[in-house]
């Protein structure tokens, strides 16, 4: 039985799943931009990241959620290398981020995009083991953000944890904003690293 098992996975290797002209190809992603303390990456705490965000003027977070005990930190003059990352990336992929907002849009895959392209980054390098600290921020725009209209919607921005604070990025306008500045505060509904 083992046998026939073996020979099937064989012959199976043998055979590409896919075409070389279908195969997703993603830029390298840059060596993540953190903050070094003695030559090792600093870190932040689960903790310390819900200090940050009451020193941003953020109150009763009930939904604030962490996957991690410890994350590095960023340097936050350097994020727009992995601005420029993710819409390269995506205009790999044959999507214009800068449309992305004119259909069905959920800023959490770009959360999740980034951090994921990070911390398979850092660990590509062997840099560091402690967490990225890139995160989402689910909130209502009751009051216009930029280019972004007060318009009571539900929205899903990118969070970074780095040493300038908290900062919002929305990748399709590529507005920034520290967390403490950002207009809707007092309008979020979750925030998770």
């Amino acid at each position: 039985m083992i046998r026939p098992l073996i020979l099937s996975v064989l012959a199976l290797a043998a055979v590409p799943l896919r075409a070389a002209s279908d195969e997703i190809l993603l830029p390298e992603f840059p060596q993540p931009p953190l903050v070094l303390d003695g030559g090792a990456p600093k870190n932040i705490s689960s903790l310390r990241l819900l200090r940050e965000l009451q020193r941003s003027g953020i109150t009763g977070m009930d939904n604030f959620d962490t996957f991690d005990r410890d994350y590095a930190l960023f340097q936050g003059q350097s994020l727009g290398t992995m601005a420029a990352w993710l819409e390269s990336a995506c205009r790999s992929l044959n999507f214009e981020i800068s449309q992305a907002r004119k259909q069905a849009y959920d800023g959490a895959l770009f959360s999740r995009m980034l951090n994921m392209s990070a911390s398979l980054a850092s660990l590509r390098k062997g840099t560091i083991d402690m967490a990225m600290p890139i995160g989402g921020l689910h909130c209502r725009r009751e009051t216009a953000w930029g280019a972004l209209p007060g318009d009571g919607k539900d929205d899903v921005y990118v969070i970074f944890a780095t040493d300038q604070g908290l900062l919002i990025y929305d990748p399709p306008t590529r507005q920034l904003a520290r967390l403490a500045d950002y207009p809707n505060k007092t309008q979020i509904i979750k925030i998770w690293f």
